[in-house]
């Protein structure tokens, strides 16, 4: 019925009107505990860290692209939970205030400040990250064009890339790692997950210092 504020920072605009959800389609209740703008922002990207859950193991290496964002910082605390302290988390960032952002939340064992649409040099700069051996699972974040084969080359034969972004190209995925040789599985990202949203919520809430963020990011 009418349009409020837009908040370019959240990506969140204010409207007034009524919703119809068809039958059968998944919906999720707001937190009670958590800011309405807050929880709406983990509710947008809520299937990503459930993903990561699934596929990381005590003690893998997961590189992230686009870490510092806001699903890939949600993969980058879950991963670390996953991987344990005998694995390794590595954050690839070139916004310079979200790679702070990341560090400072002390969940990457490394992290990368690194164009990631450069494959050749993400390649170089995650092994040099992990002494010289390739990753377990690759988790791409990032919202631009051209970063496919940046997540498939750094990962292990048998390994997994896992693309969780809207700019992904399966073209580019399928064939580009039939054209290096690398015996990836290769997931298209599923922004749904039966949980998913109960499970992004309980990951802001059980880390003090990532609600911290996000509020001051969303909120």
């Amino acid at each position: 019925d009418s349009f409020g504020e837009v908040r370019k920072a959240s990506a969140q605009i204010d409207v007034r009107g009524r919703a119809v959800i068809a039958d059968g389609a998944p919906f999720a209740r707001l937190a009670a505990d958590l800011p309405e703008r807050l929880a709406l922002a983990i509710l947008d990207v809520a299937g990503a860290p459930i993903q990561v859950a699934r596929r990381a193991h005590p003690n893998d290496t997961v590189v992230i692209l686009g870490a510092g964002g806001k699903s890939g910082i949600l993969c980058a605390v879950q991963a670390r939970k996953s991987v344990g302290p005998g694995g390794r988390v590595i954050g690839v960032e070139s916004y310079a205030k979200y790679a702070d952002d990341l560090r400072a939340l002390g969940v990457c064992d490394e992290v990368l400040a690194h164009d990631a649409t450069d494959a050749l040099g993400m390649y170089e700069a995650v092994l040099a990250a992990n002494g010289g051996r390739e990753v377990d699972l690759a988790v791409c974040c990032v919202n631009v064009e051209g970063v496919e084969l940046s997540t498939i080359l750094p990962v292990r034969d048998g390994g997994c890339a896992y693309f969780f972004s809207m700019s992904t190209s399966f073209t580019r995925c399928a064939l580009g790692a039939e054209g290096v040789g690398k015996d990836v599985e290769l997931i298209i990202g599923n922004g749904y997950a039966r949980g998913h949203a109960e499970w992004a919520l309980d990951v802001v809430r059980t880390d003090p210092r990532l609600r911290s963020l996000f509020e001051e990011r969303y909120d």
